[in-house]
């Protein structure tokens, strides 16, 4: 095979994994979906991930409250990321790219404090660099799992300076990385998430709804800025306007116990259920009991909200479609009153109104499902993405680099 047509995908992150009982499973989607896209357009990908070669308790549920609780474990994890980096970076080298079959480019997910692909360009290899979110910022803030914040700060800046292509999820993020790395925006390119169209497919799944009622249903970590505060308020103001709306949450994280405790406190316990984390391939059965998907980011302390919310193609690519705050990647991916619905974040009377309206067209919702699904399989699965991705590397490469 020729080197060109040879990736090496790489990620240092030790719970990022692509095993099933991986409890960061939106990074698991994520990864297999590039990876997966490659093999699916004939390049051959040979795989360095961390996460894979660590102990499973290392990865499994549990596995990230037990690293960020308390100051010294934090600080364990840290020097353990920055002595194990160049060690790493080493044995990637050695396993992909010294031998007769060395790979042609190396795409890597960024980690925090660590990374991998800057052994192989000092060797000719391209070295794309992804990222999805400034992780300095989101480590040290929203998942506070890191001691050294600054250190953090700049081994990630400068990762970015030094990758020959940045890959970034959204144009928000862009502009963030762009500014704070002082970088080319010429090398960075914007590639928002996608779907595994074939596990997400509702002909494959029996819909085995959890509630009755009209349900809206929300997959992802329960972190404070994906809004479920709000929307408990509105479901329990809607009920009392007898509109019986029922929430199916799933997933965990920080603000679970916090969001029980509001449902109980608002009288609308009996009517949200909280499932807690299930494994990805469980994931589009709990899809298909939903009428309505939905991803209500609010605004992020940063600034920007820089997320490609994968929810957002995953209810879809089920015939789900969703209501979403107005950001940029919903706004992209749904037509609004077509595939689904937007609201104004953070803003719960419009939450209310426009929540009113999907209601209101219950009947309507499995037509929209069908044409957000077909938007999905056409535009945005993983393998359209990478399609669209390697010729505008391939460009990036020849001009900027000699490559």
């Amino acid at each position: 095979m020729n080197p060109k047509n040879r990736l090496g995908y790489l990620c240092a992150a030790p719970r990022v994994s692509t095993r099933p009982e991986a409890e960061e499973s939106g990074a698991r989607a994520h990864v297999l979906g590039v990876i997966q896209a490659f093999e699916s357009l004939d390049w051959e990908v040979k795989r360095f991930i961390i996460g894979d070669r660590v102990p499973q308790k290392w990865i499994s549920k549990g596995s990230k409250q037990f690293i960020s609780s308390g100051f010294a474990r934090k600080l364990a994890v840290d020097l353990l990321r920055l002595g194990s980096g160049a060690i790493n970076a080493r044995r990637a080298w050695q396993q992909l790219g010294a031998g007769g079959d060395r790979v042609g480019w190396v795409y890597e997910r960024f980690s925090s404090l660590q990374s991998l692909g800057w052994i192989f360009q000092r060797h000719g290899i391209p070295w794309i660099l992804e990222t999805n979110a400034p992780m300095f910022y989101e480590a040290k803030c929203d998942r506070q799992s890191l001691v050294f914040g600054q250190l953090a700060r700049r081994l990630e800046l400068k990762a970015y300076q030094q990758a020959d292509v940045l890959v970034c999820v959204s144009s928000a993020l862009k502009e963030i990385v762009v500014r704070e790395a002082s970088i080319a925006p010429e090398k960075v390119l914007v590639v928002p998430n996608g779907a595994n169209t074939a596990l997400f497919n509702p002909e494959q799944q029996q819909r085995s709804p959890i509630f009755k009622d009209f349900t809206l249903g929300f997959v992802g970590r329960l972190y404070p800025w994906q809004g479920l505060d709000l929307l408990l308020e509105v479901i329990r103001d809607l009920r009392l306007e007898s509109i019986n709306i029922c929430l199916v949450v799933v997933g965990d994280g920080a603000m679970r116990q916090a969001w029980q405790t509001q449902a109980q406190q608002l009288g609308i316990a009996e009517h949200v259920a909280f499932l807690g984390q299930v494994s990805w391939a469980e994931v589009p059965k709990y899809i298909a009991g939903f009428d309505l998907g939905y991803s209500g980011q609010i605004q992020l302390q940063i600034g920007k909200m820089y997320l490609s919310p994968l929810k957002l193609y995953e209810y879809m690519a089920m015939a789900k479609p969703a209501i979403a705050s107005r950001f940029e990647d919903a706004s992209r991916v749904i037509r609004d009153g077509e595939t689904g619905f937007l609201f104004q974040a953070g803003n719960k009377e419009n939450l209310k109104q426009v929540l009113m309206r999907a209601y209101n067209s219950w009947q309507a919702l499995p037509d929209m499902g069908r044409k957000a699904r077909n938007d999905i399989v056409t535009h945005h699965s993983w393998r359209s993405r990478v399609m669209n991705l390697i010729p505008q590397i391939e460009s990036i490469l020849k001009i900027n680099s000699g490559y």
